[in-house]
């Protein structure tokens, strides 16, 4: 278990692939817990008797993250997925829990355990049919374990006296959501008056849709800190990013993340490493304690001319998406450093950026090719592998 606190997101990604690729690969968070994710084919899946194939859906895919999905038949019903870290995601034991009371393809539950420590996420997107019905009922009609640690984000899509701006109409089925609060022994964490969802459209004021929300179990333990709001943090959505940190008991306290050892190489800046290093002096060997200082003075040199040159590598590895560069970089600073809202056009500036980085890298993968890489190329669909 890393001994530092552990952050969580919650954010609506209005089913956008470009918005989510943007998210997993500059997020800071340990566990992004998504509503309306994007799911479409990742394979098609062959065989002698169905020539045409299966089609076999998926997420959007990084390296750096791993994926949970609830248990659906049809995609395009699946509203809610949670990313984990890769290093996280194998220090936890991790449970989703699919046959849940509470389990569907718009909510889902995920416990993270390590040792005795444990903490249930819960996450729920409410697709309401229309103003005056809701979907809520197999989450009202359920119960959850008041003795687990449990944190419960997502969009509900309610207007409520509790948590809503003045000028919103109540929700029809918004008291019935507040007993089962009650009832669970849930508080809400919102600040209030901090609306969560902003269209920029005119004649349309901003709501508070998403919530976030801890059981008696977690507010006893003092392991989770205040909510942050961020309309930055969600980059382009209309839905404000959720933010707060768990402090696992283990790392309360807080021990900063061990140095990794090494660099990232770049081949680009080997020839400047080369005329730094062949600077240095080289020392004197006549016999074997002369050898041994001789060889410990080496790789000293060697990493003085590194950390002069090249990056020191950072976690985690693997680092996301190849294709991603600076160009895209550049475009998604542009849309974080637009005046209030991010503008149009930086936003469509910033989709077609990505868009030309994985064709280019794409292309000059397979133009500048070996045999390995090509083969490797074949087990790849839509950034998923394959086999």
């Amino acid at each position: 278990m890393p001994k530092r606190p552990i952050q969580i997101v919650s954010i609506n990604m209005n089913q956008q692939s470009w918005l989510t690729y943007t998210l997993l690969q500059t997020s800071t968070a340990d566990i992004l817990v998504i509503q309306e994710p994007w799911i479409g084919t990742v394979q098609t899946a062959h065989s002698d008797s169905d020539l045409l194939g299966t089609s076999i859906p998926g997420t959007t895919n990084n390296n750096m993250w791993e994926c949970y999905l609830p248990l659906f038949t049809d995609s395009n019903s699946v509203r809610v997925a949670i990313y984990v870290k890769f290093d996280l995601a194998h220090t936890f034991s991790i449970v989703n829990h699919i046959t849940h009371p509470i389990s569907s393809p718009e909510s889902m539950v995920l416990d993270f355990a390590f040792e005795d420590e444990l903490l249930c996420i819960v996450n729920i997107y409410h697709c309401k049919p229309d103003d005056n019905h809701h979907n809520l009922y197999h989450l009202l009609s359920s119960t959850l374990d008041p003795l687990i640690p449990t944190l419960l984000l997502g969009d509900f899509n309610t207007h409520s006296h509790i948590w809503s701006l003045p000028y919103s109409t109540i929700s029809p089925w918004a008291s019935e959501l507040i007993d089962w609060f009650d009832n669970q022994g849930f508080e809400l964490l919102n600040p209030p008056s901090v609306a969560t969802w902003n269209s920029k459209r005119d004649g349309i004021q901003p709501s508070v849709l998403d919530l976030a929300l801890i059981n008696e179990a977690v507010a006893i333990s003092g392991q989770i800190s205040p909510l942050l709001i961020s309309f930055d943090a969600s980059i382009s959505s209309d839905h404000t990013a959720l933010s707060l940190l768990w402090y696992p008991a283990k790392a309360i306290a807080i021990a900063p993340p061990p140095n990794l050892s090494g660099y990232m190489v770049d081949d680009l800046l080997i020839n400047s490493w080369t005329k730094l290093f062949g600077l240095l002096p080289a020392p004197h060997v006549s016999d074997i304690p002369s050898l041994i200082k001789a060889a410990d003075q080496l790789h000293a040199d060697i990493d003085f001319t590194s950390a002069k040159v090249f990056h020191p590598k950072w976690a985690p590895d693997p680092c996301g998406v190849r294709w991603w560069n600076q160009d895209c970089a550049a475009a998604l600073s542009i849309v974080y450093h637009s005046e209030g809202h991010p503008c149009k056009d930086a936003i469509r500036q910033l989709c077609h950026t990505i868009a030309t980085a994985k064709r280019e890298w794409s292309h000059d993968f397979l133009h500048h090719t070996t045999s390995e890489h090509l083969w490797e190329a074949t087990a790849w669909h839509k950034g998923h592998s394959i086999k």
